[in-house]
């Protein structure tokens, strides 16, 4: 068995892209409700950079890395191992400097290039550029942070539009591999677009219109992922993280409203929107696997759906009815157990070979 090697000649699921960043994702997000603990120079900005760029960061570098080589048919330019490792140092970093220091997050930001940008642009697959061009892109808006403290309100909205745009494709992706296991012809469903035209003037028109749009929008989600809520345990999951979107597009609505609080909306749009999203798709790395047989989530993997949407529930109940300790205190915990619990079952699979397909139990056209 040659190093990294697993049974088959599979390489372990630790060299992989999604086993590295995956497991960087979980402990990032586990440690961000107890920041503000620490003695740092700027809590609200080792926060924001911790939450978006740290955790969602990793979740889309391990989504796209794992993308990468399907859409090139090439392997990483890099070992994962090797970036993740950048990762984290410039993320430690970022929280030991200077809040203006800005070589701990440039430092990842040309690996991040040649590892995912590089290889899409030489194979000619434009369609996949803007994807692939995410990770850079972050990379460059928390180097703007510090002198443009604005984006941080704009970038959760922006992080939605992103899991709406890839749940839009990932949703239909699946839940056509399993109808297809099952004989079934499939459904038919609104097309992407006719999402994504509500969603954009929802969050660029004000008033009655944003509104009505963002509205829109939520149907949308909704109706796009109730076909899946019965082709399997993982496919449910899936969806339901999907629907997550729809508290955060209505907390929009809600905070231009005057309803409830700007910070509201932040934390649906990061926690209920970001978070079960990111644990659906990375918990399918993890979950039970049988020769011919759909995936099946393992009970830590519902536990800590569940507590990710019940830490969400509780962080926007402690903006809606004022400073609030033992809401904070109920996210936060929540939120932690959950991470930890997914990172428990992660850890374990780390040492195992990466499955393949690795998002599903069998090929059916999908893109991973």
């Amino acid at each position: 068995m040659g190093a990294g090697k697993g049974a088959g000649s599979r390489p372990l699921l630790a060299f992989h892209p999604a086993g590295v960043f995956f497991a960087l994702a979980a402990p990032m997000a586990a440690a961000l409700p107890w920041l503000w603990l620490l003695p740092l120079a700027d809590p609200r900005l080792a926060h924001v950079r911790l939450g978006l760029f740290g955790f969602g960061g990793a979740a889309v570098c391990g989504y796209v890395m794992t993308a990468q080589k399907a859409w090139t048919g090439r392997p990483l330019p890099l070992p994962a191992l090797g970036i993740g490792a950048l990762v984290l140092a410039a993320r430690l970093a970022s929280l030991l400097c200077r809040p203006e220091a800005l070589w701990p997050v440039l430092l990842p930001a040309p690996a991040l290039a040649l590892a995912i940008l590089w290889p899409v642009l030489r194979a000619g697959r434009w369609d996949k550029a803007p994807l692939a061009a995410v990770p850079p892109m972050l990379a460059a808006a928390e180097a703007l942070l510090p002198v443009q403290p604005g984006l941080a309100g704009v970038l959760p909205e922006a992080m939605a539009v992103l899991v709406f745009l890839v749940g839009g494709r990932l949703v239909p992706a699946f839940t056509a591999e399993a109808r297809c296991r099952r004989g079934l012809l499939p459904p038919r469903r609104p097309p992407l677009w006719l999402g994504a035209v509500p969603l954009g003037a929802g969050l660029l028109l004000p008033g009655i219109a944003g509104a009505g749009a963002l509205l829109a929008a939520a149907l949308w989600v909704l109706c796009h992922g109730l076909d899946g809520l019965r082709l399997g345990e993982a496919n449910r999951m899936l969806c339901l993280g999907y629907a997550g979107l729809v508290p955060g597009l209505l907390a929009i609505a809600a905070a231009r409203s005057g309803l409830v609080p700007h910070l509201a909306e932040v934390h649906a749009l990061t926690m209920a929107v970001m978070g079960p999203m990111i644990l659906a798709v990375a918990a399918r790395v993890s979950m039970r696997r049988a020769a011919g047989a759909e995936l099946r989530p393992r009970r830590r993997h519902w536990i800590a759906f569940c507590l990710v949407f019940a830490a969400a529930a509780a962080r926007i109940m402690a903006e809606v009815s004022g400073p609030s300790v033992p809401w904070l205190s109920v996210a936060g915990a929540a939120w932690s157990l959950a991470w930890l619990l997914f990172l428990s079952a992660h850890a374990h699979a780390l040492a195992k070979p990466a499955p393949f397909p690795l998002l599903s139990a069998m090929r059916g056209g999908l893109p991973l």
